[in-house]
């Protein structure tokens, strides 16, 4: 089966509306009740850690026009970075937000070849398989990318770090207990050296699908990477049965390099 993957300028958040309108043509949001950015940590958005408020607001906004009213749901790094996100950004006042850090947690069994079970905030197992996944386009110390299939690790109680040793396996292992049914990845401002403390790109691109893995595999290529040798996006295709061919990308891919930082580097080569 075809996984279609929506690349497209965008150099300005004034013109995520049109994109998004795009995207939600395109493919089916029917069911869909949630929305999950990635909001690490409270931070200025165009410092290309966060994603950027404006696309949260303009997939709220699509999906309102398409008679679905969704629930934002994110943790971040900090018990707060959500709700301090949700109120300096105002996203309150668009959609119903849940700072999944104060959510109670239930034991999910995952069962998978290395991640065997997890404890998920309750509404993000109420999410399962029913969210729209709002990344940010940035490097990520120990995955080398941090796009839509690591953006589920937000649904998980903190400190997570039981999930680092064999991360890659256990992100896909996550991914099939619960995948988004939308993937819009925001790489306006994307994130270069580090995950936590970005330098920002001006990358002037937005990549959408209804296939998390083709659109983090086309991301990758954007980000100047071999997806093959992105592990964790690897091994998802080779779970799912996604093959380069099966990709149609619609759009054109225009990389810009990215790497990481050397402390960047020395964190993820001891795992840390």
């Amino acid at each position: 089966m075809t996984a279609r993957v929506i690349v497209e300028k965008v150099v300005s958040y004034r013109e995520v509306g049109k994109f998004v309108d795009k995207v939600f043509d395109l493919f089916s949001v029917e069911d869909c009740g949630f929305l999950k950015p990635n909001f690490l940590k409270f931070d200025n958005p165009e410092n290309g850690c966060i994603t950027h408020p404006e696309v949260v607001k303009a997939v709220l906004r699509a999906a309102k026009e398409h008679g679905i009213e969704l629930t934002v749901i994110e943790g971040g790094f900090f018990k707060n970075s959500a709700k301090e996100c949700f109120k300096a950004f105002e996203i309150e006042k668009f959609a119903k937000c849940v700072n999944l850090n104060e959510d109670e947690f239930v034991e999910v069994q995952i069962d998978g070849k290395s991640l065997k079970s997890v404890k998920m905030a309750k509404t993000a197992v109420l999410a399962r398989n029913r969210f729209i996944s709002v990344p940010k386009m940035k490097v990520h110390h120990l995955t080398k990318v941090t796009l839509g299939i690591k953006n589920n690790m937000g649904f998980l109680k903190k400190p997570a770090v039981y999930m680092h040793p064999g991360i890659d396996q256990k992100l896909v292992d996550l991914l099939h207990f619960t995948k988004p049914k939308l993937t819009i990845i925001d790489g306006v401002i994307a994130g270069n050296s580090s995950e936590m403390f970005p330098r920002p790109v001006k990358h002037g691109v937005m990549v959408a699908s209804d296939n998390v893995v083709a659109c983090d595999f086309v991301a990758a290529l954007l980000m100047s990477l071999n997806p093959y040798e992105v592990d964790h996006i690897r091994i998802a295709m080779e779970s799912f049965g996604l093959r380069e061919e099966d990709i149609e990308v619609v759009g054109k891919i225009e990389p810009k390099d990215y790497s990481l930082s050397l402390l960047s580097r020395f964190l993820g080569r001891f795992r840390i």
